[in-house]
């Protein structure tokens, strides 16, 4: 057994955990707030190290989807710096937002965070099969905000 076998099926075996556990246990749902923290914390260093290294999504979807994928490139407006900001922008404000208006109930917003885990995760499926594994990555919105506190921090 290879390292990269061996750490893509510990991350698929995490995603998928977390995403079918917190349908059932809400508070599994914290998972997802603790990965964004690392990650940030993580582009303090070096922006996308995070992406490199430790994001189990991404090597979740590069294990899970290489034989499905049709290996094709994004369309050029994904790679655009505006579309990224633009969703990574909005996926914060919507973050932000349910932080605030759910932050009575730890059941609750560990739901949200499920809930943005299974969402971003059925849209990394799908683009990693019409186009790359880890489509997904190019766009997250967690790379780009590496990337933007990267530029911050120059």
């Amino acid at each position: 057994m290879t390292k990269n076998f061996a750490i893509g099926s510990a991350s698929l075996a995490f995603v998928l955990a977390v995403a079918i556990g917190g349908f059932f246990y809400p508070y599994i749902g914290f998972a997802v707030a603790a990965v964004m923290v690392v990650a940030m914390a993580m582009s303090l260093f070096k922006p996308r190290l995070f992406c490199a290294k430790a994001c189990p999504r991404g090597r979740a979807l590069g294990f899970g989807l290489k034989k499905l994928s049709r290996g094709r490139p994004l369309p050029t407006t994904a790679l655009s710096g505006g579309s990224r900001r633009a969703l990574c922008g909005f996926m914060m404000l919507c973050v932000g937002g349910n932080i605030y208006r759910l932050f009575g109930s730890a059941a609750a917003l560990g739901s949200f965070f499920w809930g943005l885990c299974v969402v971003s995760l059925g849209a990394g499926v799908v683009v990693g099969i019409i186009y790359k594994p880890r489509a997904w990555c190019v766009v997250c919105p967690m790379g780009t905000l590496q990337e933007t506190i990267g530029a911050l921090k120059k």
